[in-house]
């Protein structure tokens, strides 16, 4: 992972992302948009959603149910 002073670094349980500094305007304007799209979300909505995606990766990785 490559960082510059100032850049912005995310890390959860799915990876880590860096986004240089000169990128910080653009990123968060994203991230809200991204955010309040998901503000009218449910709960089942987002779990099937994201239950399907993770069968997708374990397909896509040779894990079979």
């Amino acid at each position: 992972m490559n960082a510059s002073p100032g850049d912005i670094v995310v890390a959860n349980e799915e990876g880590i992302v860096v986004t240089p500094n000169a990128r910080q305007e653009q990123v968060l304007l994203g991230a809200k948009e991204k955010l309040a799209k998901k503000a009218d979300e449910s709960l089942d909505a987002w779990e099937k959603a994201h239950r399907a995606r993770i069968n997708k990766i374990l397909r896509d990785t040779g894990f079979e149910h």
